[in-house]
C-alpha cells in the first residue's frame, strides 16, 4: 500500500500530488480582482494555467525593457497558454526605473542591490495592476525554493542529495523574514497585496517531502533544477515552457542592467567592487532616505 513518502517518491504519482495540491491553492488565493505576475516561465505559467480554469479571462502582468527576455518571451508564453489577448505587457525605460528606486528605498530600507533590483519590477508591476483595479497579484514566488531552481542547486546536488535536501529546507524557513517580507512590502507601498499559491502550507508540506534527486536531475544530457515541477507541469502547459530555462526577475526584465547603467551614468565604474551599492548610497544621500543600519 502506497503512503505519502512513498508517493512523492514516485516519478510518475508526485506530479499529479502537485498538480492537485497547486491547484487547490490556485483556488483558495483566487479573487475576482487578481491578476497574475507573469514572466512566461514554468512557475507563472503553472500558476496561469490552473487560474483560467476559474477565469478564463485573468490578466497577466509582465514588466520589462523592450528587448529584455520577459518582454520578448511572456506574449509568445501566453499565447502557447491561450490566454494571449490577456497579456498586459508594462514596458519601461532608464527614467522609470532611476524614478522608482528612492520610493522602494525607502520602503525597505536598505541599498542591497539584489532587493533593489527585484523590488523595482515589482513595484511597477503593482501600480500596474492598480491602475487597472487589480488589487492582488499572483505570483510564483516560493517555487525556487521548493523544487530546486536556483543554479547553485546544482552545485550542491554534486556533492550530495542529502547536502541540497538540507539547502532547500533551510531556504525554505528563510522565506517569511526574507524574500515574502520584502515582496509584500513593496506590494503594499503600492496599495495592493500579492498571494503565492506555491506557498501555502500543502504545496509546502508536500514539496518538502519529494526526494532532491527528484528535484534536480538529469534530462537532456545535462542537469535540470526544478525537474519534478517541469515533469507536473507537462500535464497543464505545453512542454515548450516546462522545459524552458529562463532568468530571474530582476534579469529577465533588464532591471539589473539597468542598474548597472544609472550607477555608470552617476560617474561610479563598473570596474570598482560594489559600484551599484554605492550608487544606491548615493540615492538614499540625495534624498534623504533612512537606511536599516545593517543594508
Amino acid at each position: 500500500m502506497y503512503t505519502r513518502s512513498n508517493i512523492t517518491k514516485d516519478e510518475i504519482a508526485a506530479p499529479e500530488m502537485i498538480i492537485t495540491a497547486l491547484s487547490n491553492s490556485v483556488k483558495k488565493n483566487f479573487t475576482p480582482d487578481c491578476a497574475i505576475l507573469f514572466s512566461g516561465g514554468v512557475d507563472s505559467s503553472l500558476i496561469a494555467a490552473l487560474a483560467v480554469r476559474h477565469a478564463p479571462g485573468i490578466k497577466l502582468i509582465t514588466v520589462g525593457f523592450p528587448g529584455s527576455n520577459d518582454v520578448k518571451w511572456a506574449p509568445d508564453a501566453a499565447q502557447l497558454l491561450g490566454v494571449g489577448k490577456s497579456l498586459i505587457l508594462k514596458m519601461i525605460d532608464l527614467d522609470d526605473v532611476e524614478s522608482i528606486i528612492p520610493c522602494v528605498m525607502e520602503g525597505l530600507e536598505t541599498a542591497d542591490p539584489m532587493a533593489i533590483s527585484l523590488g523595482v519590477p515589482l513595484y511597477i508591476a503593482c501600480t500596474e495592476a492598480k491602475s487597472r483595479n487589480i488589487n492582488l497579484l499572483l505570483t510564483g514566488q516560493g517555487a525556487d525554493e521548493l523544487f530546486g531552481g536556483y543554479h547553485r542547486y546544482k552545485e550542491i546536488f554534486k556533492k550530495s542529495t542529502a547536502s541540497l535536501h538540507e539547502a532547500i529546507v533551510a531556504d525554505v524557513s528563510q522565506l517569511p523574514r526574507r524574500d515574502i517580507l520584502r515582496d509584500n512590502t513593496v506590494a503594499k507601498a503600492a496599495g495592493i497585496e500579492l498571494a503565492a499559491p506555491f506557498l501555502d502550507p500543502d504545496v509546502i508540506e508536500l514539496a518538502l517531502s519529494i526526494p532532491a534527486a527528484l528535484k534536480v536531475s538529469e534530462f537532456g544530457g545535462e542537469l535540470v533544477g526544478k525537474y519534478i515541477l517541469r515533469r507536473a507541469a507537462e500535464n497543464v502547459v505545453p512542454a515548450g515552457i516546462a522545459w524552458r530555462e529562463k532568468k530571474a526577475f530582476q534579469y529577465g526584465s533588464g532591471v539589473w542592467a539597468a542598474l548597472g547603467r544609472l550607477a555608470r551614468q552617476a560617474g561610479f565604474k563598473k570596474q570598482d567592487k560594489g559600484y551599484i551599492r554605492k550608487y544606491l548610497y548615493s540615492v538614499a544621500k540625495e534624498n534623504s532616505i533612512k537606511l536599516d543600519v545593517t543594508s
